[in-house]
């Protein structure tokens, strides 16, 4: 009887920490298929107000650019995802709570929050606190 119930005080511990694993994220790109993924990034590209304060994990290629030709150590760091056939892409840029970035490309997977911030007058959309998984 006691191990009955170990196993079931174990299984419970295990279901409450997945879904409150699920329950933290608002925006699951990670569960979509490649055209909703490119779609969603898309709208938060063109519409960024409209995703402020949603926490997001997704899935991409790991890319940085330099953004100052005068300072190469200002970098932006972005999760990039392809659509459906592979022609076009669309990016997020995140920042990391702890500032250990991947040292080359590859996938990722990474959880943030989203902000906006003006650039050259318009918004903006990025990943903010973001942690890798």
């Amino acid at each position: 009887m006691k191990k009955f119930f170990a196993a079931i005080f174990i299984f419970t511990l295990i279901m409450s920490q997945n879904l409150t694993k699920a329950a933290a994220v608002d925006i699951d790109l990670t569960k979509m298929s490649s055209t909703m993924v490119y779609s969603t990034v898309f709208n938060m590209v063109n519409k960024p107000t409209n995703f402020i304060g949603k926490t997001m994990r997704m899935r991409g290629e790991y890319a940085t650019y330099h953004i100052s030709i005068d300072d190469p150590t200002q970098i932006i760091h972005a999760c990039i995802v392809r659509d459906a056939a592979g022609c076009c892409s669309q990016g997020l840029e995140f920042i990391l709570s702890n500032g250990n970035y991947p040292s080359g490309a590859g996938e990722i997977t990474v959880v943030g929050t989203i902000a906006v911030q003006k650039i050259f007058g318009k918004a903006v959309c990025y990943l903010k606190d973001s942690r890798l998984e």
